[in-house]
C-alpha cells in the first residue's frame, strides 16, 4: 500500500511539473506581426506613378506587401517574415512594357505580332534603397489606378537587368 501511494504522489508530481512546462512554452510564442522600420510624416499620399498618385496604403501580392508611409519610403514585407523600409524614387524615365489583360482584348504587340493576351503601358523606372542593408532595388513600376499597381520584379541588382523584364507581373492592391 505504501508503494502506491508513493508511486501516485510521483505520478502527481510528474504530471504537474510537465503541466508548467507546457504553460511555460505557450506562453513565450512569438508573434508573426511585422514590425515596421519606417518613421516619417504622413505626405497623405504615396509615390506619383506616371499621371497616378497612389493612396497611403498597404498593397499585398500574395506573402509580400508594401505600406506607404508618404510619398518617399514604405514599409515592405517579403514573404511575411523579412521588414525593411525603403526610399522611394520613382524617375520620369519609362519604358514600354506589358501588363496581362485577362479578357483577351490587349493592345499589345511585340515582333509585329499580336498579343491579345497583353496590354502595352508606360511603367516607369524605380529606385528603393535601405540604407540599413546597403541595398538597392531596381524594377519599372506602373500604376493601374489610385489602389493598385504592377512591378516587374523586385530586386534586381542593376536597371540593366530590370530593363531586360518587359512583363509586368506582380500585382499589388491595397488592402
Amino acid at each position: 500500500m505504501k508503494n502506491i501511494i508513493i508511486r501516485i504522489i510521483i505520478s502527481i508530481v510528474v504530471i504537474l511539473v510537465i503541466s508548467a512546462c507546457s504553460e511555460d512554452e505557450e506562453s513565450t510564442s512569438t508573434s508573426t506581426t511585422p514590425t515596421y522600420t519606417c518613421t516619417g510624416s504622413s505626405s497623405g499620399t504615396g509615390p506619383t506613378i506616371g499621371g497616378v498618385t497612389l493612396k497611403e496604403a498597404t498593397y499585398t501580392q500574395d506573402n509580400n506587401s508594401i505600406t506607404f508611409v508618404n510619398s518617399t519610403s514604405a514599409n515592405n514585407v517579403h514573404s511575411s517574415s523579412i521588414n525593411f523600409c525603403v526610399t522611394i524614387n520613382v524617375s520620369s524615365t519609362s519604358a514600354s512594357m506589358l501588363i496581362t489583360n485577362s479578357a483577351n482584348t490587349g493592345n499589345a504587340t511585340m515582333g509585329g505580332q499580336s498579343l491579345a493576351g497583353y496590354d502595352n503601358v508606360t511603367a516607369y523606372y524605380t529606385i528603393m534603397a535601405n540604407s540599413d542593408l546597403n541595398a538597392t532595388y531596381h524594377m519599372y513600376i506602373f500604376a493601374d489606378n489610385d489602389s493598385s499597381f504592377y512591378l516587374n520584379g523586385w530586386g534586381y541588382g542593376s536597371k540593366s537587368t530590370a530593363d531586360a523584364v518587359y512583363v509586368l507581373s506582380k500585382l499589388y492592391t491595397e488592402q
